[in-house]
């Protein structure tokens, strides 16, 4: 009986070692990307209509990139679509009046016109060659090209660098 214990034990701590380790091979696994065909950025226009673009359709346009260094020092490339180019290919999307910008989160802020034509934000959706999944709050962020302009390095500016960006209304 007290072997049959002793293994009921030994069983026990095993079956609890082996699912730890599993639960710690999930965490540490890769975020899932987002689905490149699933649409992942909704531009609303003042007259109504609304496109929506994936992430294959952002990938068709002309691209962009920015490269920033974190407070660390580490260099970070920013890939995607610049703000500016998105608005002028969309007719009616290009009005000279700010952007609402909404997050998946509903987090939203405004993005004056000026900020777009001076500084001409970056739509990435990807960071150092990878998608930004949801996880890392993903899909899509607003960059501003901070390293290139030492003005922009403001609480303002860092609060319009919307992450998981999802739709624009353009008022």
């Amino acid at each position: 009986m007290a072997k049959d214990s002793s293994m009921s034990q030994y069983r026990h701590f095993f079956v609890t070692l082996f699912l730890t380790l599993l639960c710690q091979l999930h965490a540490n696994a890769e975020p899932a990307p987002y689905p490149l065909d699933r649409p992942a950025l909704t531009v609303h226009l003042a007259d109504g209509r609304h496109l929506a673009f994936s992430l294959a359709q952002l990938q068709q346009m002309p691209q962009a990139s920015i490269r920033l260094s974190t407070p660390e020092g580490a260099q970070q490339h920013w890939q995607g679509v610049s703000l500016k180019q998105l608005l002028e290919r969309i007719p009616g999307a290009d009005t000279g009046r700010p952007l609402h910008t909404t997050a998946l989160n509903h987090y939203s802020v405004l993005i004056p016109y000026d900020d777009i034509q001076r500084y001409d934000p970056l739509v990435a959706y990807m960071l150092d060659g990878r998608f930004i999944s949801i996880r890392d709050y993903g899909p899509l962020h607003l960059i501003y090209p901070f390293d290139d302009h030492s003005e922009l390095r403001q609480q303002m500016f860092y609060n319009r660098s919307i992450w998981q960006l999802n739709e624009i209304h353009v008022e």
